[in-house]
């Protein structure tokens, strides 16, 4: 049986500064461990995806914004992935979750002319019209789990092709959270409207009745009809 070796591109990183190297600053910043009270520092790392193999890393400050850093790191991966590999190979992706998408990241990478694919976060203002609108496209996913509508959008950044999902499970549990809710305010009006048909009882009945007290009780009078109510 013989060995199965595969090459890998080693992507080397060398800074165009001039002068001494500068270090990085380990300090307090945002920690995935929930340990605000410890200094830490962070390293942008690049792995293929078939066995996590290193081929990037870099060095980052303690505090430092993912959006900001992780974004140059990227642009020089993909340069140097473009440098290094041949001509003729398929074109590289990068592909990132919302935290990596913003309007100055997104302008630098078609600047760089890198193809990207990112899920856009639902508090942009953008996202949030785009949510609002009603659709009659919608197209069905092809597990079953939902619906898609496909929007092109003019954004200052460029010209952006959107896929809009309306997961299926998601309806499920807004229309139940609907009928919670729904459910709850009939029972509101319900007691309240139970509690003024009764005042408005109260009001009819002694309207017409003379109430006097005697002997511990109560007497309702009528013209000729009369009716004791005794409270022993």
């Amino acid at each position: 049986m013989q060995p199965v070796t595969r090459r890998f591109p080693i992507l080397q990183y060398e800074s165009c500064e001039e002068g001494d190297p500068v270090p990085i600053a380990i300090t307090y910043g945002y920690s995935r461990d929930h340990r605000e009270d410890l200094k830490q520092w962070m390293l942008a790392l690049v792995t293929t995806h078939d066995g996590d193999v290193p081929i990037f890393l870099r060095a980052l400050d303690g505090n430092s914004s993912d959006k900001e850093h992780l974004s140059a790191a990227v642009k020089d991966v993909m340069k140097q992935l473009r440098e290094q590999l041949p001509a003729e190979q398929e074109q590289q992706i990068v592909i990132f979750d919302s935290g990596g998408y913003s309007e100055a990241n997104v302008k630098s990478y078609n600047e760089a002319k890198i193809r990207w694919i990112s899920r856009v976060p639902e508090t942009s203002t953008a996202a949030k019209a785009a949510l609002q609108q009603e659709y009659e496209q919608w197209q069905p996913l092809s597990d079953g789990s939902g619906d898609s509508v496909v929007r092109t959008m003019d954004l200052p950044q460029g010209k952006e092709r959107w896929i809009i999902v309306q997961p299926h499970a998601r309806l499920l549990a807004a229309k139940k959270q609907m009928e919670k809710k729904a459910k709850k305010t009939q029972e509101k009006w319900e007691k309240k409207l139970w509690h003024l048909s009764v005042r408005s009882f109260l009001f009819r009945f002694l309207r017409f009745w003379k109430v006097t007290g005697a002997g511990g009780g109560f007497e309702f009078h009528h013209g000729a009809c009369s009716v004791r109510l005794s409270l022993s």
